[in-house]
């Protein structure tokens, strides 16, 4: 390679929207960990797959009367209150049921005033003057329409008629069925017209209210059903509606009001200003999912690790939709079916970018930048012995099963090119172990590098060779496999590093 088409590629991996733009791949590596390994770190798996689905809201709920079945008690004229029925609070009443009596100078002087007026219509029916009929009959209008506005009923104003003899006091009915809830009427107690006497509430119906979080809204819809836990009564469940969402949100907590309706029982087991706890269920259908432990989110960025097989973890960006108890909606980066890591990620997720560090330094290293070094760049060891001290060149050596294996190359030095790659094999008193079969697969760690395959002869001494073709330097990883009558296969994992 030229050297201005290095200097290009190293400003561009200098560059600062090379390191921030880039797609994760470019700083994360496939990794090879073979079966000891993956139960040694812990790691386990899931799957991607399409399933249905549905959002679970859960709020605070506060109950709450229904504001359309309260009443309030108040006079529109002055007097003294004689006898309470409605005498404490919490008294249940029915609609139509006596609250107090009332006594009222004023009152008692329009019901005069209205029988008189009935009293004057009357015998001028037969007056032969129409003004003066037209009269009478106007003034006894007006006094039945003062009485009327003050709140007289027509059973009221029918048995002043008909008795003709105006009533002292005036009995005070309750306008709704309900319970009282406030009371301010005493016995011989002094009222002014707008006094509020009694406020009285239906309970038949309750509101609930709760705190939806602003990302929740969307699924919030006016008619849908909600369950309703209380701590009062856990062996049960209520079932309310949706009947608002407030249209601001509160500033402090970015939550929204909700409010859910629902029938009392008939016992009325349900009091406002009880806590209970909000359930919504939302359908969203069938959609592709991961378990959420499978996410590693940097904030910028979500990775999985993909199932390569052959022992090979593939790191793949994901685009994310919603998020849920045990599993994350994947938009985008995996296909329904394929095997994901769940646990141990961090783990794969470092020697991964390990690996990547250590391929781009080989990569530098082929185009003639090998000065350039980055400490720790190291692939973890989970098995097996450490490779051995020495330059490039220096052979590994690893326990598989029974045996100890060391690979390293034919020459000193692994170079860029064809190279002959020799496999060592002995027993566990370090005796050579002759015919086995003995091939290994070969590739450098990094984005669009492909993995080639070499059988391996048997030179004799317990010791096998292969060719291998190297395309750059750096850290190449190889993947010994052994086969021995009636034993199972073993696998095993190596780095061999090669030189400019």
């Amino acid at each position: 390679m030229s050297r201005p088409l290095a200097l290009v590629i190293l400003a561009t991996l200098a560059s600062p929207t090379f390191a921030v733009d880039q797609p994760a791949e470019l700083s994360r590596a496939p990794i090879r960990l073979d079966a000891a390994q993956q139960q040694a770190i812990g790691l386990t798996w899931g799957t991607a797959e399409r399933r249905p689905l549905e959002k679970v809201i859960r709020t605070v709920g506060r109950l709450d009367f229904d504001e359309r079945r309260l009443a309030q008690v108040t006079l529109k004229v002055s007097g003294f209150i004689e006898e309470l029925y409605a005498n404490y609070t919490g008294q249940p009443v029915r609609k139509g049921d006596p609250l107090f009596t009332l006594y009222s100078p004023e009152l008692l002087t329009a019901q005069r005033e209205y029988l008189l007026a009935r009293e004057t219509e009357r015998r001028l029916r037969q007056s032969s003057l129409p003004e003066a009929r037209v009269s009478a009959a106007s003034l006894a209008g007006a006094s039945r329409e003062r009485l009327r506005l003050w709140d007289l009923s027509p059973q009221q104003m029918r048995a002043l008629e008909e008795s003709g003899q105006a009533r002292r006091t005036l009995t005070i009915y309750s306008p709704i069925a309900g319970v009282v809830i406030e009371k301010m009427a005493v016995a011989g107690q002094r009222v002014e017209p707008g006094m509020t006497l009694y406020r009285i509430a239906d309970l038949s119906t309750i509101w609930v209210y709760g705190d939806v979080y602003e990302y929740e809204l969307p699924f919030v819809k006016v008619g849908q059903e909600a369950s309703l836990a209380l701590t009062a009564y856990p062996e049960q469940r209520f079932t309310a509606r949706v009947a608002y969402v407030a249209p601001m949100l509160d500033a402090k907590t970015r939550t929204a009001k909700v409010r859910f309706e629902l029938p009392n029982s008939p016992d009325q087991l349900l009091r406002p200003e009880m806590y209970g706890t909000v359930e919504l269920r939302v359908p969203l259908g069938e959609r592709l999912v991961v378990p959420r432990t499978a996410v590693l989110d940097s904030g910028r960025r979500q990775v999985v690790f993909a199932d390569g097989g052959d022992g090979r973890l593939v790191p793949r960006e994901v685009r994310l939709g919603g998020r849920f108890d045990d599993a994350v909606e994947v938009l985008d980066g995996v296909a329904a079916g394929e095997r994901v890591v769940t646990s141990a990620n961090f783990l794969v997720d470092s020697e991964s970018k390990l690996q990547a560090a250590e391929s781009m330094m080989g990569m530098m290293g082929a185009l003639g930048m090998g000065h350039v070094t980055m400490e720790g760049a190291r692939p973890m060891q989970m098995g097996g012995e450490a490779a051995a001290p020495g330059g490039a060149g220096a052979g590994e050596t690893k326990q598989m099963g029974d045996l100890r294996v060391t690979v390293f190359p034919a020459r000193e030095t692994a170079t860029v090119g064809e190279n002959a790659i020799r496999v060592r094999v002995e027993d566990a008193a370090g005796a050579p172990v002759a015919g086995a079969g003995v091939s290994f697969s070969y590739t450098m760690d990094m984005p669009g590098m492909a993995i080639e395959e070499a059988r391996a002869r048997e030179l004799g001494g317990g010791v096998y060779e292969g060719a291998a073709r190297f395309a750059m330097g750096g850290p190449w990883s190889l993947v010994v496999q052994i086969e021995r009558p009636g034993k199972p296969p073993l696998r095993e994992r190596f780095t061999l590093r090669v030189a400019s």
